[in-house]
């Protein structure tokens, strides 16, 4: 069994887990176009109000920031009636998974969702 094969079943196995937890995740690819480090798995995890603050109490996070899991498919302007089912399908999954998922057409609303999340508007 070469490492390969060994990290690609490690991969499927956590991705399974994940899963199978209510969470949505999705494996990158690396490429010449991905930024690197990217981490190999992306997930958004369901949790509750309770257990964040006592992962905060426990030291999870540095300071007291915490990091919302944001999904925005982008579309040309008056575009956003060419989703694809399964854009549709992964936003249903990010939203069921305690996410924030968006089809937009529009700059202003990435900075009015930014703005939001940081308690600015």
């Amino acid at each position: 069994m070469s490492d390969k094969e060994s990290e690609a079943r490690l991969q499927r196995r956590c991705q399974q887990i994940v899963k199978d937890n209510g969470a949505f995740v999705f494996k990158t690819h690396g490429s010449m176009y991905t930024r690197a480090g990217i981490p190999d798995l992306v997930a958004c995890v369901p949790t509750e109000i309770e257990t964040l603050k006592k992962m905060l109490d426990d030291g999870w996070f540095k300071s007291n920031k915490i990091g919302i899991f944001v999904g925005l498919e982008l579309k040309k302007e008056n575009h956003l009636k060419d989703l694809s089912q399964a854009q549709e399908i992964v936003g249903n999954e990010i939203k069921s998974a305690g996410g924030i998922w968006f089809a937009i057409d529009d700059s202003d609303l990435v900075y009015a969702i930014i703005k939001t999340l940081r308690g600015e508007m």
